[in-house]
């Protein structure tokens, strides 16, 4: 994502300068949302952890898992034999055993596998991130974005990643006394090993504390709540209980980036996704996004992304709702 105009500033007091505007349609989203795939929404507990094998669930798909989402769902997914293909908001992946997927909560995320791929599927409530990013620094940079990647055999077996995803799955599969806090634990120790098999390091390194992660983690479900609304900086603190200085800080400090550009970039992945996934006219999607001037949300959009919406709707045409059929 072009990140040139990082300090952009938008206000959403600016007029329409001749339109009345339009009631905002509820959008028309073609891409379901599930608790688990297939299954009904329906809000996780907020310590779920849920384990299972690649083959569980995509065995009763013919190996294809349609493209969908999860809202309050982080998930992990670990590749140890076979092959995979993956749609992640639109963008398209293959990757060969050993590999790991990272989820986050909201991504359409669409999958098709190689029969009898070998696997684990770690999947795990949102407010559970907060816990974990207490224990293990990084956490929150691991999971707040998409990851695909294909994880080197060598520095594979110098961790503990693959006996940890089998040790998760048997301690799910029993009922026994501390299983929830054993399950956090584990799945703890298993973020931290594929944190150190990802290339390049974490921008938030081992200095940041606690407390600032603890705000920056608040914010981002504050985030999550009002980026419709266009809520400013100084609200979000006020709400936060802090002052806007301390808030820069520790988003600077945590992610790299101003308050307000992850503001923006929320702004803009929710703005690809009505773009890519609805039948909503421009003008629609900017009015859904909280922008009061479609004129505006376009120049917004086409600073950051460097083409307009209508031009990135043409050309993310192509990114269909399932994967494509894998080569042979």
């Amino acid at each position: 994502m072009d990140r040139c105009c990082q300090y952009l500033y938008f206000s959403v007091m600016e007029p329409p300068r001749e339109a009345v505007r339009e009631p905002t349609p509820a959008p028309p989203i073609t891409v379901p949302a599930f608790f688990l795939y297939g299954e009904p929404l329906r809000p996780p507990d907020e310590r779920l952890v849920h384990i299972e094998t690649i083959a569980a669930r995509s065995r009763l798909h013919d190996w294809v898992i349609r493209a969908h989402r999860h809202r309050d769902l982080h998930q992990v997914l670990l590749v140890d034999r076979g092959r995979v293909e993956a749609r992640l908001d639109g963008r398209a992946v293959a990757l060969r055993a050993p590999a790991a997927i990272v989820v986050p909560p909201g991504t359409v995320h669409a999958f098709r596998f190689q029969p009898e791929t070998v696997g684990t599927v770690i999947s795990f409530a949102s407010a559970l991130t907060g816990d974990l990013s207490g224990a293990v620094s990084g956490i929150p940079h691991l999971l707040e974005r998409t990851v695909s990647v294909a994880l080197p055999r060598q520095a594979l077996g110098k961790t503990d990643l693959t006996r940890l995803s089998k040790m998760l799955l048997r301690e799910f599969g029993r009922s026994a006394p501390g299983r929830r806090l054993a399950l956090a634990g584990l799945l703890g120790a298993l973020l931290a090993n594929l944190q150190r098999l990802l290339p390049g390091p974490s921008p938030s390194g081992s200095n940041i504390n606690a407390p600032d992660r603890d705000l920056v983690a608040r914010f981002r479900e504050q985030v999550e709540r009002h980026f419709r609304e266009h809520t400013g900086i100084g609200e979000y603190a006020t709400l936060l209980q802090t002052s806007e200085t301390r808030l820069l800080r520790a988003c600077l400090a945590a992610t790299g980036d101003s308050p307000l550009e992850l503001v923006h970039l929320r702004l803009l992945v929710e703005a690809e996704r009505q773009l890519r996934y609805t039948s909503m006219s421009v003008t629609q999607v900017a009015y859904y996004l909280g922008f009061e001037d479609p004129a505006y949300f376009s120049r917004f959009f086409s600073r950051r992304m460097g083409v307009s919406p209508r031009a990135f709707r043409r050309g993310g045409a192509a990114a269909v709702l399932e994967p494509q059929t894998p080569r042979s």
